[in-house]
């Protein structure tokens, strides 16, 4: 203490009469009373980070509809994914500002380590493995992904990182999404996806990724898409 006084040059340091107990119990009331101080952090970091508004938008409203179809057929209380997955999607470019190449891993290191007042170290870590997982190969996030819940979010995450790939105000078909366990079910207009043959082709690779962790993604309109296919080829000139 005599060390910190010296190099820091402190003059007086006053006792404070409060302690953690305190602190707990002043965060969890403004969490009741729509004061979430982790509310307060995220924005903070999207304005340190210089994260795309727009972008961190379009992901986040997305995937929390999603979450909230799988959550339906989860039978889970879906106010803590909700707040964790849109956490997560405004906070997910934050790696950008270090570097483009694998960007995802250096804002899940970011949320690992940094001072996020709010937020405990559990929180965090979930952040972390969310945003790690949103992208990129999913063999890294074997052992990390195990429960029914996380597997929906990070479905959810991706599938919607995915969609709006292009950062733009794409027009999106309605998306009917069901899971069961590890198998997860996306339903959308098969005539949308053979218009957006880039998406068609980021869908079937994202179909590889999963099996690597033993979970089917079974997206409705890529088959439908090959009867046309075949359809169309047999039909007579």
């Amino acid at each position: 203490m005599s060390a910190i006084f010296s190099e820091l040059r402190v003059q007086r340091m006053t006792l404070a009469n409060g302690a953690m107990r305190q602190g707990i119990l002043y965060d969890m009331l403004g969490r009741f009373h729509q004061h979430d101080m982790r509310d307060v952090t995220v924005v903070q970091f999207m304005k340190r980070y210089h994260v795309d508004m727009r972008q961190a938008r379009r992901v986040e409203t997305l995937a929390v509809e999603l979450i909230k179809q799988f959550s339906g057929d989860l039978q889970t209380d879906p106010d803590y994914p909700l707040h964790l997955l849109s956490w997560a999607a405004r906070l997910h470019e934050i790696g950008l500002t270090v570097a483009h190449n694998g960007y995802h891993k250096h804002s899940a290191y970011i949320l690992s380590f940094a001072d996020m007042p709010g937020f405990s170290k559990t929180e965090q870590a979930h952040l972390s493995m969310l945003v790690l997982a949103h992208r990129g190969t999913m063999e890294k996030m074997k052992g990390q992904v195990l429960n029914s819940l996380d597997l929906a979010m990070v479905m959810a995450f991706r599938l919607s990182a995915l969609f709006h790939r292009s950062r733009t105000d794409v027009g999106l078909p309605a998306l009917e999404a069901h899971c069961d366990a590890r198998r997860f079910r996306i339903g959308l207009d098969p005539r949308w996806l053979m218009a957006n043959p880039l998406t068609s082709t980021a869908l079937q690779e994202e179909v590889k990724e999963w099996k690597k962790l033993g979970v089917v993604l079974d997206v409705e309109a890529l088959e439908e898409i090959v009867v046309m296919d075949e359809e169309s080829i047999s039909a007579p000139s």
